[in-house]
């Protein structure tokens, strides 16, 4: 009898330590939420290096969580209300305005913003930053170059790109060709569709005329300005001289029938599809041709962590160690996965251990161009903002209204907007 209740007594303490190594285990156990807009097949390098993460943090897991991108701003705010929101977020930077106003962004701690500063382009870590506060690690980055084709220059008599307006407007006008029906076959440039096609060249000039898009305390903007007015009649000459129409778009580049645009880095990709070994005898990359002093604009996408997250301090050391090198002279598990999309990384160590990728003849000038690059404004409803210039611009276009009448309308309408927050 006193076996038997030695042993249920042992039976019953073994229970009552099993239970408690489960609720320690519980209470260590994390799983760390990272909500991206890349497809499963995109982000198939990152769910590798999720799996290296877990083997070398026991009780550390990574769910990988897939927003579309023309969903993402709306679907984390309306989530985080539900009370289901994921540990880190990938923002595109007009999205963080109205993401840090909502309090959705915890602030990285203080050894965490100094590593970024440390590693990554200052101008980038700017597409980041709200209010003087660094909000997360940039990631993805594009900025805008001319892009042109070679040898429809080489054809019209030209051995170099041009370096001033006046001399694109010669070039685009040289190599524009048209059918009998008067319809253009060959545009000299080319603009749109997209909003980022028709807003983005509009703010990379008014950049290089040295000109932000608003007013310092982003109460107001400077499209009235006279460098505005002046940059918004160089596009519309390329209307009034037959160069462009608005049948005419970017994404005919790769059919030949475009001989020059202000293009995205990340257009490497689809272009060198499309070109295959004669990518490097046809693409051009040169930069804005605005004179010496020329700019271009800068976005990124980068990471942050929700506010409301119990696992902050696990998410940044997991977001630190996603974007450092694995190995000495290796890229970041982040940065191999955007060299494979063709994309850029301002992460210095990444451009370091990658430069026989980075540096060739297309990516080289867009990398040298991060520090000329002017970021993107983060102001809250950029998206709606940039919806309503871009409606301006392509009026001005088609001629329904001046340079003058467009930029006016814009500022008083987008001033309205900027009324609500600032």
């Amino acid at each position: 009898m006193l076996a038997r209740r030695e042993t249920t007594a042992a039976q019953r303490l073994f229970g009552l330590l099993a239970c408690i190594l489960m609720v320690a285990g519980s209470a260590l156990a994390q799983t760390i939420t990272v909500a991206m807009h890349y497809s499963p097949e995109e982000a198939a390098p990152l769910e590798a290096c999720f799996a290296d993460y877990e083997a070398q943090n026991p009780g550390v897991d990574i769910v990988y969580q897939q927003i579309a991108y023309g969903d993402y701003l709306q679907t984390v705010l309306t989530s985080r209300i539900g009370g289901q929101s994921p540990d880190v977020y990938h923002l595109y930077n007009i999205w963080g305005p109205q993401m840090v106003d909502n309090a959705v962004l915890a602030a990285p701690p203080a050894e965490i913003e100094t590593w970024i500063r440390d590693t990554y382009i200052p101008a980038t870590v700017e597409t980041a930053t709200i209010n003087d506060q660094v909000w997360g690690v940039p990631t993805e980055v594009s900025n805008y170059m001319l892009v042109y084709n070679k040898q429809l220059l080489a054809e019209a008599g030209f051995d170099a790109p041009p370096q001033t307006w006046d001399e694109l407007l010669e070039m685009a006008a040289a190599m524009t060709e048209r059918n009998a029906d008067n319809n253009i076959t060959v545009a000299g440039y080319a603009y749109g569709p997209s909003l980022a096609n028709v807003v983005h060249p509009f703010l990379v000039m008014l950049a290089s005329r040295g000109v932000d898009l608003f007013t310092d305390d982003f109460s107001g903007t400077n499209l009235t300005s006279e460098e505005a007015v002046e940059v918004l009649n160089q596009q519309i000459e390329l209307f009034n001289q037959g160069i462009t129409d608005r049948s005419i778009e970017v994404w005919d580049f790769p059919s030949g029938s475009v001989a020059m645009m202000f293009m995205a880095s990340w257009y490497e990709a689809t272009l060198q599809q499309a070109f295959g070994e004669s990518f490097d005898e046809v693409v051009g990359v040169a930069p804005i041709p605005m004179g010496e002093d020329w700019r271009t604009l800068q976005y990124a996408f980068y990471f942050g962590v929700d506010a409301n997250s119990p696992n902050q301090e696990a998410a940044w050391n997991f977001i630190q160690w996603l974007n450092s090198p694995q190995a000495a002279g290796s890229p970041s598990c982040m940065g191999t996965m955007l060299l494979g999309l063709g994309a850029l990384t301002a992460n210095t160590e990444d451009i370091a251990a990658a430069q026989d990728t980075m540096g060739d003849s297309y990516t080289a000038p867009f990398i040298a161009a991060l520090e000329r690059s002017v970021p993107e404004p983060n102001v809250i409803q950029a998206a709606e903002i940039e919806r309503v210039l871009q409606t301006y611009l392509e009026r001005a276009w088609a001629g329904e209204l001046s340079a003058e009448e467009a930029l006016s309308q814009a500022d008083a309408e987008i001033t309205d907007i900027l009324s609500e927050f600032y």
